[in-house]
């Protein structure tokens, strides 16, 4: 049976969804549309000067929920292509004017230098703090007042604050347990079932166990942006005719009678109806609160209104020398927000990814919420490592407007109520909605897919 299936957004999750829609549905015919000139979202990679500069994320983490992901880097195969990182000792915190380690490998040294940059009474807090989560069971969605409980006070606005504040600009007590840290999205990953379905090459199996063996995250020869860029690519000639992207296009307001979706084309400042059987939304959450109203979905619409989104600023700083201290030997570090610093954190990515800069040189990627002047930046970053920072070779600079959804308490029931309000309408929220983790969009893209399968 053939579906016309209409996607708005040609970022990951909007290329995922097309490589699933193909998989289970392959006389599906497919459009995406993209009110930006590019495919890619949020991943975007530039080569400067030898510099690999990641202006979105800057690696993807190993762990769970990896098969749709590696299915889609076997057919594509830019798993030939695999950086690993090199697993740093130590990330930091900086707290009451240093940076305490926290240990990312276990083992005698790092716990020793835990102890000594935090004290022994952190350690022991966090030794009981482990069993309470075992045993206690909180019924509240809010992180912060989840991990009051189980961790305590002292350790929530030390340790947690400084983690969650530095991945989603916003206090453990703004924050969703269920999205930000139990993972609700993903109780339907059952790794044994995706493998029966999604076969990976024994090549595939092979390169990957070789490569990343002993590495936390990874890249691409040429950066993250490789991934939605040979998806779109691979689409594109795998099928042709069957598949197309629609740029510089964004999407006005949904038809339901007739089941049209009415885009906005720039080039050509006019007006185009597009037929869909599906209609698949991985827009912002401002942006789909505009199409909702314009499509008398006005109750949707007030919900997606009342969800905050998060700016960020990031910024690749390249030297060509090696400027971090000696006893620096982490991934980087976070910042908490009772430190009142600009900076949110700071990613090492030249020790994690060596192979991806020039030999003795440093590239740093320092996120902050507000955009402030280089100068400001650079002397935080003088303040935090102890040393004064010279002038860098370059700082590529990329401002995100309302770019990620706040991951507030109760978002994830906001979302299956807008999902039950939709049932039935063939309209599909998408993976962006839920989290910003790769390898989990493009689990949910697929999972969503599958459902409307089965």
């Amino acid at each position: 049976m053939s579906h016309k299936f209409v996607i708005v957004g040609a970022g990951l999750s909007g290329l995922s969804n097309a490589y699933f829609i193909k998989h289970f549905f392959p006389k599906a015919q497919i459009t995406l549309i993209e009110q930006s000139n590019r495919v890619g979202g949020m991943i975007v990679s530039n080569n400067r000067n030898g510099f690999i500069c990641e202006e979105g994320p800057r690696s993807i983490r190993m762990g769970k929920y990896n098969r749709p992901l590696y299915h889609i880097l076997n057919k594509t195969k830019l798993y030939k292509e695999f950086v690993p990182s090199i697993q740093q000792p130590y990330s930091y915190i900086y707290w009451n004017g240093k940076l305490n380690s926290v240990p990312l490998q276990m083992n005698l040294g790092t716990l020793s230098q835990f102890i000594k940059d935090n004290g022994s009474g952190d350690m022991l807090k966090l030794i009981k703090a482990g069993a309470n989560m075992m045993l206690l069971k909180p019924n509240t969605d809010n992180l912060g007042e989840y991990l009051d409980q189980v961790l305590g006070k002292e350790l929530t606005e030390k340790y947690a604050e400084s983690v969650f504040y530095g991945i989603y600009g916003e206090s453990v007590y703004n924050l969703s347990k269920g999205l930000c840290y139990s993972k609700s999205h993903m109780r339907g990953y059952k790794e044994q079932e995706i493998q029966k379905e999604l076969s990976l090459d024994k090549d595939f199996e092979q390169i990957r166990d070789e490569k990343l063996k002993g590495a936390n995250s990874y890249r691409f020869k040429d950066g993250v942006e490789s991934l939605p860029k040979r998806l779109h690519t691979y689409l594109q000639e795998t099928y042709s005719g069957e598949y197309e992207v629609r740029l510089n296009s964004k999407a006005k307001r949904i038809e339901m009678k007739t089941k049209e979706l009415i885009v906005e084309n720039r080039d050509q400042q006019e007006e185009q109806r597009l037929n869909y059987d599906y209609l698949i939304l991985n827009a912002p959450t401002h942006q789909l609160s505009q199409i909702m109203t314009n499509s008398n979905l006005n109750k949707i619409g007030d919900v997606f209104r009342g969800i905050k989104c998060n700016s960020l600023v990031t910024r690749n700083i390249c030297w060509d020398q090696k400027i971090l201290p000696q006893k620096f030997k982490g991934f980087g570090y976070l910042i908490n927000p009772k430190q009142e610093q600009v900076i949110l954190g700071m990613v090492a990515d030249s020790l994690s990814f060596p192979s991806q800069y020039p030999e003795n040189a440093t590239n740093l990627s320092i996120m902050s919420i507000y955009d402030v002047n280089d100068h400001v930046i650079l002397n935080e970053l003088s303040k935090h490592l102890g040393v004064q920072i010279p002038e860098p070779k370059e700082i590529i600079t990329k401002s995100w407007s309302k770019a990620f959804t706040r991951f507030s308490p109760g978002h994830y029931e906001d979302m299956l109520n807008i999902e039950s309000e939709l049932n039935g309408k063939n309209i599909i929220i998408g993976a962006n909605n839920y989290t910003l983790a790769i390898p989990e969009l493009v689990f949910l893209s697929y999972s969503k897919i599958k459902q409307l399968y089965l």
